[in-house]
């Protein structure tokens, strides 16, 4: 019987290792090319080899990247390094500050509360506040106007950040557009009085109905000690400063959200197929709110033609397509897709400023020779 075990041994072996299901190579190397909008074939090795030409150009030390089409996930890759002082390479791991491309996020989860009924979008946004949220915006009486419609299309009158001083308004709520990050941490507060829980509470919130759902491990509005340390580091032309002097010390959805390409490629692919709110209240989020035909202060401030509830409309080479810039210290991150196409991109780097790069990489991307 021992002989029988013997020589069945190595045949068992055999039979394991064939039918174990390769690994997956997180950065799909075996993809050789990608489909753009123009319906053509784009070769990756160009793709790659434009964005390391314009990171020499632009002094940008990492981009990492996603290609979506058909809805599904095509390509994804990093490149060059997180801390250019001691050459140590990225990888598809990662993590980046995701700045102003936090918003349209949060604004799924803020979909999320209104499909469930706890938020209407045009009821103001005062009555939802408890007694101590409402003291500290008693001194304007147009704070009482103010809606979750508003905050997200950016219609508020707040400024994009008050300083030390008073939450002032500009103009009358809902009549022009003037970006603003202040309003949504005013949402924020909001969110905070309906769920009644705190910024603690609002990261478990996101985490059990985003986050985890979708498979996003480590996408966080709140970091924890792993983000912290696999941060790529912020440079400024091309110095590295120190990562984690910044944090949000609260559940910042203006700029605080955490996360790479590949993860962030998740989210979008379940706003596109209605994967992750009904086709209604999609239809809803994606819908136009104010355009430049009544506020011409969009284009003139963010490049952008219109505004939905959290997403920027964009006129790109002939291509109409929704999305979000984002810069923070050191941090530059870009979306772009069209629903109907199921076609998107993503691109986040470590470096200050570089405001064309996501843009110009849409461009070569989407050539139409």
């Amino acid at each position: 019987m021992k002989i029988k075990y013997i020589l069945l041994l190595p045949i068992m072996v055999l039979m394991i290792c064939c039918n174990k299901k390769p690994k997956q190579n997180s950065l799909q190397s075996d993809v050789k090319t990608v489909q753009n909008l123009n319906n053509k074939e784009v070769s990756i090795d160009s793709v790659n080899s434009y964005i390391k030409y314009r990171m020499s150009e632009m002094n940008i030390p990492a981009v990492s990247y996603a290609i979506i089409n058909n809805g599904q996930l095509v390509f994804h890759n990093a490149l060059g390094y997180t801390n250019l002082e001691t050459k140590e390479l990225v990888n598809s791991e990662t993590i980046f500050e995701a700045a102003s491309t936090s918003k349209p996020v949060f604004a799924s989860m803020v979909m999320l509360l209104v499909e469930d009924k706890k938020l209407d979008l045009d009821t103001p946004l005062y009555t939802y506040l408890n007694e101590d949220a409402r003291d500290n915006f008693d001194y304007d009486d147009r704070y009482r106007k103010v809606t979750a419609r508003m905050v997200l299309s950016h219609t508020t009158g707040f400024p994009n950040w008050r300083g030390n001083g008073e939450l002032t308004i500009s103009f009358e709520p809902g009549t022009d557009f003037s970006y603003s990050g202040e309003g949504y941490q005013f949402l924020v507060k909001v969110v905070e009085s309906i769920l009644q829980t705190d910024y603690q509470g609002l990261e478990s919130y996101f985490q059990k109905h985003i986050a985890q759902p979708l498979g996003m491990i480590h996408t966080k509005f709140v970091q924890d000690e792993y983000n912290r340390n696999n941060k790529a580091y912020p440079h400024f032309n091309g110095i590295k400063n120190e990562k984690n002097y910044w944090a949000a010390k609260e559940f910042n959805t203006a700029s605080a959200l955490h996360t790479e390409s590949k993860e962030f490629a998740k989210w979008l692919m379940a706003i596109m197929g209605d994967k992750l709110l009904s086709e209604n209240t999609s239809i809803a989020l994606l819908k136009e709110e104010i355009n430049v035909s009544t506020a011409p202060t969009i284009l003139s401030e963010e490049g952008a033609i219109g505004w939905t509830l959290g997403f920027a409309k964009y006129d790109i080479s002939n291509h109409v397509v929704l999305g979000h810039e984002g810069n923070n210290d050191g941090f530059n991150a870009l979306f772009l897709f069209d629903k109907d196409k199921k076609w998107g991109m993503i691109q986040f780097n470590n470096a200050n400023e570089v405001y064309d790069f996501g843009f110009d990489l849409f461009r070569y991307i989407n050539r139409s020779n």
